[in-house]
C-alpha cells in the first residue's frame, strides 16, 4: 500500500483494521503517529476497544452459565456484530443525569504529557486479559478489575486494588473533553450487590462522575487508601488545599504510602511548587514499583528543570551583574532577557558606582536591551544623561557609594555622605544611597524629591512601595489601601514586573492586617504571578514565604508548610545551604518572613543565613 499521507480522508477507515492488528507493520507505525493528532480516530479505536472487551467479557460469562447443549450457539450468537444487551444501571447515589458511558481512555493535560498509543491487537490482548483475569495485575485477589482500558485516562493513582496497577499515561486529548474510562455495567451491579463502597467510588472516578464518588468515600471510615481517594475527587475540582491536607495525613501515618506520595506531587505541581513536587515524584521513584517508578523519574526529572532552570539562570544574571558593577563587564541581550527585573537593578548600581563617564556610557547596550523589554527609552536617556555629569565630582562619590555596597562605609559617614550628594545634585544616586545606608522611612521626602526630579517609573513605584510599608508600620491601614490602589493600575500599565510583584505583595499584608485572608491569598498569587513571569527569584521567595504565613494564619497547615519548604529549597538552591526544610516551621528556626533589607532593594538577592 503507498504512504498513508496519500489516503486523505480514507486513512479514517483503517482504525478497524488497526485495532485488529491487520496493517503491515509499516502500516501501522504509520498510523500511529496519524493517531497521536486525530481526534476521530482515538474517540473510535478507544470505542472499539471497549466494545470488543464488553463483548468478549458477556461471551465468556454466558458461556459458563449455559446448559451444555446450547453453549456453542450461545457463543457464535457473541461474536455477531450487534450490540450485547446490557445489563440495567446499579442504584447511584444521587439522581444527576447520567453520562455517556463509552468513553474513551485517552486522557487530557494542561501541559505537554506522555504520548502513548499501543497497536490494535496488544491494546484488545491487554483488555480481554484483564477482563477474563481481574485478579491479575491487582495489589489485592477478590477485587473486581475495573481499570480496563490499555492506558488510563487519569494522572492521579487510585488506591482501589482493581484500579491500582499502573498504565501508560494516555494520548493528550485536543479539546477539552474530560476523558472517561468506562465501567463495565456489570461490574457495577456486582459492587452494589456486595456493598463495596470504595469500589463503586472507585468506578465512579474513572467514569469522570467524581461527585457520586466523593458520596459513596464519604460513607467509609478513614483509612490511607480511602483519604487518598478522597484527595483525588478534591485534586480534581481544584480543591488544592483539601487535597493537600487529606494527603499530608495519609503519609503523616505511612510515610512509603505510594499513591498519596504520588498525588501529593501532582498537587504540588498544581500549586506551582516544583522543586516540593519533584521531592515527592522522587520518593515515588525510591519505591521501585513497575511502571510507576519509571514514570515518577520522568515527572521529577522535569519538574526539576522547569524550577531549577529558572532559577539557575537568575542566579547567572546575577553574578553576571556583580560583574558589571565591579569589572565593568557588560551583560549581554541573552541574560537581560532571562531576568529583566535583575538586569535592571544591575544597570543603576554600575551607573551609582561607576568612576567616569566612559564607564556609564559604556552600559548603554544593556540600556537598550532593558528598554526593548520595558518599552520606551527611559534608561537608554537615563544613561547618557548620567555620563554627561561631572565626574570630577561624581567620580568620588561614585567610590564612596561602592564602599558601602561593600559594607565597609563606617555608618557615622552616612549622613555626610548623603550631603554631599544633595550638593553635588546628584539626583539618581540618592534614590541609591538613602536605602543602601538603612535612612528610610526617616527621609522619605528627601527620596520623593529625588524620585521626582530623576522622574523613572521605577523609582517612582517605589516610593509608593515605601510609602505604604510606611502607612502599615503606622496602622493607617485606610491610606495604604488608597495608595496601593492608585499605584497597581500604574505599576501593570507600564510593566514594571518586579515593582508591581512588590505592591501585591503588601497589598496581600494589608489584607492580613485586616483579616480578609482569601483576598490576601490571592493579591500575594498575583505578585507571585508577576515574578515568576520575569524570572525575578528573589520577589518569588519572599511571596512564597508571604502565601506561607498567610496559610498560617488560616489554620491551613499543610498550605503553610508546602509554601515554607519550596522557599527554603529554592534559597537552598541560591545560597548552597543544607537546611532541614522539612523542619516544623516555628518561630525561630527560619521560617519567619524575612525583612526587605537594603541589599534585597538594591540587588533583588535572599539574603543568605539572615532570618
Amino acid at each position: 500500500m503507498s504512504g498513508l499521507s496519500d489516503m486523505g480522508d480514507d486513512i479514517h477507515e483503517l482504525v478497524h483494521a488497526f485495532a485488529d492488528g491487520e496493517l503491515e507493520p509499516a502500516e501501522a507505525e504509520a498510523f500511529r503517529e496519524h493517531l497521536g493528532t486525530c481526534e476521530q480516530c482515538q474517540a473510535e479505536l478507544d470505542d472499539i476497544l471497549q466494545l470488543q472487551a464488553l463483548s468478549g467479557r458477556l461471551a465468556s460469562t454466558e458461556a459458563k452459565q449455559a446448559p451444555a447443549p446450547v453453549q456453542a450457539a450461545r457463543t457464535a450468537e457473541a461474536a455477531r456484530p450487534t450490540e450485547p444487551a446490557r445489563p440495567a444501571e446499579p442504584p447511584r447515589p444521587s439522581e444527576a443525569a447520567p453520562e455517556r458511558t463509552f468513553r474513551p481512555a485517552w486522557s487530557r493535560r494542561r501541559r505537554a504529557g506522555l504520548t502513548v498509543v499501543l497497536g490494535g491487537a496488544l491494546a484488545a490482548a491487554f483488555a480481554l486479559a484483564v477482563l477474563r483475569n481481574p485478579g491479575v495485575g491487582s495489589e489485592g485477589m477478590g477485587h473486581e478489575a475495573l481499570a480496563l482500558a490499555p492506558t488510563r485516562s487519569m494522572e492521579a493513582r487510585l488506591s482501589y486494588a482493581g484500579a491500582s496497577g499502573w498504565r501508560p499515561y494516555g494520548v493528550k486529548r485536543g479539546n477539552n473533553e474530560r476523558a472517561l474510562e468506562m465501567v463495565p455495567l456489570e461490574t457495577q451491579a456486582k459492587l452494589e450487590k456486595a456493598g463495596d463502597l470504595h469500589g463503586l467510588a472507585t468506578s465512579y472516578l474513572l467514569r469522570g462522575e467524581r461527585d457520586s464518588a466523593a458520596e459513596y468515600l464519604s460513607k467509609l471510615s478513614g483509612s490511607p487508601d480511602v483519604d487518598s481517594d478522597r484527595a483525588v475527587v478534591a485534586l480534581s475540582k481544584g480543591a488544592l488545599e483539601e487535597a493537600l491536607t487529606l494527603l499530608d495525613g495519609v503519609l503523616e501515618k505511612s510515610p512509603n504510602h505510594a499513591p498519596a506520595l504520588w498525588n501529593r506531587g501532582l498537587v504540588l505541581r498544581e500549586l506551582g511548587l516544583e522543586l516540593l513536587a519533584a521531592e515527592s515524584f522522587g520518593k515515588v521513584a525510591a519505591l521501585n514499583e513497575p511502571g510507576w517508578s519509571g514514570e515518577a523519574r520522568n515527572l521529577k526529572a522535569s519538574l526539576e528543570r522547569q524550577g531549577l532552570e529558572r532559577q539557575n539562570r537568575w542566579k547567572a544574571v546575577h553574578s553576571a551583574g556583580k560583574a558589571m558593577v565591579e569589572q565593568g563587564k557588560l551583560l549581554n541581550e541573552s541574560q537581560v532577557r532571562d531576568a529583566p527585573s535583575m538586569a535592571r537593578r544591575s544597570l543603576y548600581l554600575a551607573a551609582w558606582t561607576a568612576p567616569s563617564a566612559e564607564r556609564v556610557r559604556a552600559l548603554l547596550p544593556v540600556a537598550k536591551a532593558l528598554d526593548a523589554h520595558y518599552g520606551g527609552d527611559v534608561l537608554q536617556a537615563y544613561v547618557e544623561r548620567t555620563a554627561q555629569r561631572d565626574f570630577s565630582q561624581r567620580g568620588p562619590l561614585a567610590a564612596t557609594f561602592a564602599q558601602g555596597l561593600a559594607g565597609t562605609l563606617e555608618p557615622s559617614a552616612a549622613e555626610g555622605f548623603i550631603r554631599q550628594l544633595q550638593a553635588a545634585g546628584e539626583q539618581d544616586m540618592l534614590l541609591g544611597a538613602l536605602p543602601l545606608l538603612h535612612l528610610l522611612p526617616a527621609r522619605m521626602e528627601l527620596y520623593a524629591t529625588a524620585a521626582r526630579s530623576v522622574g523613572d517609573s521605577w523609582f517612582l513605584m517605589g516610593l509608593e512601595a515605601y510609602r505604604a510599608r510606611q502607612q502599615l508600620a503606622a496602622s493607617q491601614l485606610s491610606q495604604m489601601e488608597a495608595t496601593l490602589t492608585a499605584a497597581l493600575p500604574t505599576c501593570e500599565q507600564q510593566g514594571l514586573d518586579a515593582r508591581c510583584a512588590e505592591l501585591y505583595q503588601l497589598r496581600a499584608e494589608l489584607f492580613v492586617a485586616q483579616h480578609r485572608l482569601p483576598e490576601a491569598r490571592e493579591q500575594a498569587l498575583r505578585g507571585l504571578k508577576w515574578a515568576q513571569q520575569v524570572n525575578d527569584a528573589g520577589v518569588e521567595m519572599q511571596l512564597l514565604r508571604s502565601l506561607g504565613q498567610i496559610a498560617r494564619q488560616r489554620d491551613g497547615l499543610a498550605l503553610m508548610r508546602a509554601y515554607f519548604q519550596e522557599a527554603a529549597l529554592r534559597e537552598q538552591q541560591f545560597c548552597n545551604t543544607q537546611a532541614d526544610v522539612h523542619e516544623a516551621p516555628t518561630p525561630g528556626n527560619g521560617f519567619e518572613p524575612r525583612a526587605r533589607d537594603a541589599r534585597f532593594e538594591l540587588e533583588g538577592a535572599p539574603m543568605c543565613g539572615v532570618p
